[in-house]
């Protein structure tokens, strides 16, 4: 007969994994996961978020680079928005607010919720969710230290990319490169923003119309 192992610890390692249970289930509420700390957990993060289709899901599976320019993104149009609704005339305003994604409306604090609302994000969740299914079976990781970069794949299937930033979190780099290409020009249309509503402010109404730069 084997023997009865002390109540004491049973209950104790029932309250760890209650305790768990509800760290995990307060972080789902309020939008957060647990960040991933291995390449195969971050594909795995990757597959559900394509599974489910949720744009928010695949921001949480981005690596820490990504998810900046991201934000770079989303905080310089929201900027020019604000300057655009402060400053153009209406003929221009109207102009200016269409080359915005409505996407920008969003708080900055809810980065997720942008990615989300972006018409690209179904198409970006499509292709991932297509080239994850070409494999089958458990992910395999092939990891190269020195440089904090992962290869994983699913036997037969596409290799995927994953990066781990200084905090040791891992996250899919491979959308890095484009939005850092698109954080640098939004950049540089806000300030042709900038300038053109100190020009408006400095003109009376009626000159004002069609002086906006390109």
């Amino acid at each position: 007969m084997a023997p009865r192992r002390p109540r004491g610890a049973a209950a104790g390692r029932h309250l760890a994994a209650l305790a768990l249970t509800l760290l995990c289930g307060a972080l789902a509420a309020c939008g957060r996961e647990r960040a991933a700390a291995s390449p195969e957990e971050a594909f795995l993060k990757l597959l559900d978020a394509c599974d489910s289709g949720d744009g928010a899901r695949l921001f949480d599976a981005l690596d820490t680079p990504t998810q900046w320019a991201i934000e770079t993104v989303h905080g310089a149009e929201r900027e020019m928005r604000a300057q655009v609704l402060l400053s153009y005339p209406p003929g221009e305003r109207d102009q200016a607010l269409r080359r915005l994604p409505a996407a920008c409306e969003e708080d900055l604090e809810r980065p997720r919720r942008y990615y989300r609302r972006l018409d690209e994000t179904a198409a970006v969740l499509a292709e991932l969710k297509r080239r994850i299914y070409l494999g089958a079976g458990q992910p395999v990781g092939s990891v190269r230290k020195r440089e904090g970069v992962a290869e994983v794949w699913r036997e037969g299937g596409s290799v995927f990319h994953f990066f781990r930033d200084d905090k040791g979190r891992w996250g899919f780099m491979e959308l890095r490169d484009p939005w850092q290409r698109a954080a640098e020009r939004v950049l540089h249309e806000l300030e042709t923003v900038k300038q053109n509503a100190t020009l408006y402010k400095r003109l009376p109404p009626e000159a004002a119309k069609g002086m906006a730069r390109p």
